[in-house]
């Protein structure tokens, strides 16, 4: 008795010369199988690819608005416990929060967290006066600060805008006389 007959009854003509592997033990992908892998991951790759790029200047922009609103709150009430006049001036690239000492504005340089701050290149400031026009933030002729944050609470009202080129996102962030700040996307 031979047992290879056995097996080449259950294989095809072309596979005899392979019968002890058995059709169970075939390994490896068709051609058509590895393609749509490949696809499937060039889509998925791509897409996440997009996304990251396309938020990058939406979450860094989301992050100077709030930081700013942020320092903006606590230098107010840093203001009220001192009993201190605080204020910020603004510029096209950033902002310095200063303090009223000997009758002068100065910058608040040796506080870290109300340290001059500069905004990343790709976003963009804009200052507008309650009642004023908008001032120019270009010039630097006066170091005088547009925004008082009174020990007494109150704040100068005014509207700020971020925005980047490179991002539709904007951000207002106002403040009122009342010292109340609101962040709008």
């Amino acid at each position: 008795m031979i047992v290879t007959h056995r097996y080449a009854a259950h294989q095809p003509a072309s596979g005899r010369l392979f019968a002890f592997c058995g059709p169970a033990r075939r390994r490896g992908f068709t051609l058509l199988e590895v393609m749509v892998v490949v696809v499937i991951i060039g889509i998925m790759l791509s897409v996440s690819a997009l996304s990251l790029r396309g938020d990058s200047h939406a979450r860094l922009l989301e992050r100077e608005a709030t930081r700013l609103a942020a320092l903006l709150d606590m230098a107010s009430q840093e203001a009220v416990m001192r009993g201190e006049q605080l204020a910020v001036r603004f510029r096209d690239d950033g902002y310095a929060f200063m303090i009223l000492a000997d009758g002068r504005w100065r910058a608040l340089d040796d506080e870290r967290p109300l340290r001059a701050r500069e905004l990343p290149d790709d976003i963009r400031l804009r200052l507008e006066l309650e009642d004023n026009p908008p001032p120019s933030l270009v010039s630097e002729e006066s170091d005088m600060p547009q925004v008082f944050l009174l020990s007494s609470g109150e704040m100068t009202p005014f509207v700020v805008t971020l925005w980047s080129p490179h991002s539709e996102q904007r951000y207002l962030l106002k403040g009122s006389l009342l010292g109340r700040l609101e962040l709008q996307p």
